[in-house]
């Protein structure tokens, strides 16, 4: 019997209380293609979803995380048979983050994220209570 797959969710707030969705790649042999989302992805083997969201934004916009406190956990979640962790973090530089997986980024309020279809049904994240949760994680007011 294999083991579970395991994934990162990170939801990437500004300091005005944005948060920062990827436009997934239009290539056909993707998952979800075109499709707005969060940060992250699959976590290899042996590695835990704290390391894997490090990793992640690391690969993605360039982050490098030096203090793992700065990566705030939320929630595990179930999602089609594998099991997420889902993380929010605080992007404090100006402007938005060079994309190197995706087409684009951009910043959207939270309000608008959660009534968009996401990629993986990713707008769920975006619920009052997660969004309330993750901005207080993030001492954002």
């Amino acid at each position: 019997m294999g083991s579970q797959t395991r994934t990162t969710a990170i939801l990437v707030f500004n300091a005005t209380g944005h948060v920062l969705l990827q436009k997934r790649d239009n290539i056909p042999t993707i998952q979800e293609p075109g499709k707005w989302d969060v940060w992250g992805g699959h976590c290899e083997a042996g590695e835990t979803f704290e390391a894997c969201a490090i990793r992640e934004l690391r690969e993605e916009i360039g982050v490098e995380i030096t203090d793992p406190r700065a990566l705030k956990f939320l929630m595990t979640r179930s999602l089609d048979g594998r099991e997420e962790g889902v993380f929010a973090y605080l992007f404090d530089a100006d402007g938005t983050p060079p994309v190197y997986e995706g087409e684009r980024a951009d910043w959207f309020a939270p309000e608008e994220a959660a009534r968009m279809t996401l990629a993986f049904g990713a707008e769920a994240l975006f619920s009052p209570e997660v969004v309330t949760r993750a901005k207080a994680a993030l001492s954002l007011t």
